[in-house]
C-alpha cells in the first residue's frame, strides 16, 4: 500500500476534468492502478490466504456487520458521525453522495472489465462467500472500497474535526468485503487509490462545487457543528495498513 501513497500525487496530475454538463464523467482508474497479483503467484496466494484466515475467524457479529455494509451509502458512516445523520434530514447530502456513487460505479466498471480478476470464490472452492456476486462483476478493484474511500475523503474535508473516525470507518467498510468473501486485500488497496483519486477530482472540479458546499453546510448544521470547520481540510485518505 505504501507504493500507492507514493504514486498518488503523480496520479492526480494531468487527470482530465469531469464533464461540465452535470453528468458524472468516468475517471479512467484503469490507467492508474498497478495490475493485481498474477494468478498462481506468491502474492496471489498471500491474498487468498488472508481471505481464508478471515473466513475461519469471522463471528456471527462480524458477518452481520459485513452484510449491513453491502449497502453503498454515505449513511453507513452514521455510526461514527451520530444518529442525526439520516437521509430524511439530509436531502442535499444524500443527493450529492448518490452522484458520487454513480461516478464511482461507472469508473470502477471500466477497471473491472480491463483486469477481469476472478472473485475469491472462483479462485478457490475453499472460499464460502456470504453473498452471490454477478458472474460478470469482477473483483479488482473493489467497488465498495472505492465508494467508501471517496466518501471518506469528501466527508473528511466537510468535517475535518471527525477525520479520524471517518477514515477508521472507511477502513472497516472496506475490510468487510474480505469478511464477505467477496474481495482480496489488494482489491481493497486498489479501491482506496481509486476512491481517493475520484474524490480529489471532485474537490477540484468547479462543476461539483455548488453541490459539495450545499451538502457540507447541511451536514455540519444537522450534526450540530460550527459553520466554519476548526481544523484543516484533508487532501487524501491515509495509508491503509497491510493486514
Amino acid at each position: 500500500m505504501k507504493r500507492f501513497a507514493l504514486l498518488l500525487p503523480l496520479l492526480l496530475i494531468g487527470q482530465p476534468a469531469l464533464a461540465d454538463n452535470g453528468i458524472p464523467a468516468v475517471v479512467e482508474v484503469s490507467n492508474l492502478l498497478p495490475p493485481p497479483p498474477a494468478a498462481g503467484s506468491a502474492a496471489a496466494q498471500h491474498d487468498l490466504n488472508i481471505v481464508l484466515v478471515t473466513q475461519a475467524s469471522r463471528s456471527t457479529q462480524d458477518m452481520a456487520a459485513a452484510k449491513a455494509d453491502t449497502e453503498r451509502s454515505v449513511f453507513r458512516f452514521a455510526d461514527v458521525l451520530g444518529s442525526s445523520m439520516q437521509p430524511a434530514a439530509l436531502p442535499k447530502t444524500a443527493a450529492f453522495f448518490e452522484r458520487v456513487a454513480t461516478l464511482d460505479k461507472a469508473s470502477v466498471k471500466t477497471a473491472k472489465l480491463y483486469w477481469k480478476r476472478p472473485r475469491p470464490s472462483v479462485v478457490s472452492d475453499q472460499v464460502h462467500p456470504l453473498s452471490k456476486e454477478k458472474p460478470d462483476d469482477w473483483s479488482y478493484p473493489s467497488g465498495h472500497a472505492t465508494f467508501g474511500y471517496s466518501a471518506a475523503v469528501l466527508l473528511a474535508n466537510m468535517l475535518p474535526e471527525k477525520r479520524v473516525e471517518i477514515f477508521a470507518r472507511a477502513d472497516l467498510y472496506a475490510q468487510h468485503r474480505i469478511v464477505m468473501g467477496a474481495h482480496f486485500p489488494t482489491d481493497l488497496e486498489a479501491g482506496k487509490l481509486a476512491g481517493t483519486v475520484i474524490a480529489a477530482q471532485i474537490l477540484r472540479d468547479p462543476q461539483w462545487q455548488s453541490d459539495y458546499n450545499a451538502a457540507r453546510d447541511e451536514l455540519r448544521r444537522v450534526l450540530g457543528l460550527s459553520a466554519t470547520p476548526n481544523a484543516k481540510p484533508v487532501v487524501a485518505a491515509p495509508v491503509l495498513q497491510n493486514p
